[in-house]
């Protein structure tokens, strides 16, 4: 049982890289793909990740340097950000994390430079208004009543049994 506890919390808890696949095209000399989480976007903390690869050899590029400019639609309120390898959980992929500031539609331009090559890959997604507070905060309270119901039922159990004992007669 507290094994089981333990996964469930450390899963509620474990957040990595990569996501949802967003993109994935050529953008010569490299094939891009870029993910995101959680899925679906809401307003508040996001993870973009970006796997840039040889296009030819499939070797993932290590050394590129990654830009992510977004734009919401609807304010024009833009937030520009690093995606580096050091944010990364996977040292394969370039990773930003930082806070989406407004649900709406948002456009993203993903600038890479590598050498002398440049590409901007342009995409977009939809947040969603960020979760009621409960709803984010309730997988750290499943436990505790998840305990508490154990509890209540082995109490139950034991009076049940004791009520049992006492009802059935003496043969002394």
């Amino acid at each position: 049982m507290k094994r089981l506890l333990l996964i469930l919390l450390l899963a509620t808890a474990a957040h990595a890289d990569s996501g949802l696949i967003r993109l994935s095209e050529t953008a010569s000399p490299w094939q891009v793909t870029v993910m995101t989480d959680p899925t679906p976007i809401r307003e508040g903390l996001v993870d973009i990740s970006v796997l840039i690869q040889d296009a030819k050899s499939d070797a993932a590029v290590l050394d590129a340097a990654v830009m992510l400019k977004l734009k919401h639609a609807q304010s024009g309120l833009t937030v520009s950000t690093e995606a580096t390898r050091q944010q990364a959980v996977n040292r394969l992929l370039y990773a930003a994390k930082f806070i989406v500031p407004a649900a709406g539609e948002w456009t993203v331009e993903t600038h890479i430079e590598h050498g002398d090559d440049a590409q901007v890959i342009a995409w977009s997604f939809t947040a969603a208004n960020p979760l009621p507070p409960l709803a984010v905060i309730w997988p750290w309270l499943l436990p505790a009543v998840l305990a508490i119901a154990v509890y209540a039922a082995n109490q139950r159990l034991r009076q049940s049994r004791g009520a049992a004992q006492r009802d059935q007669p003496n043969e002394h």
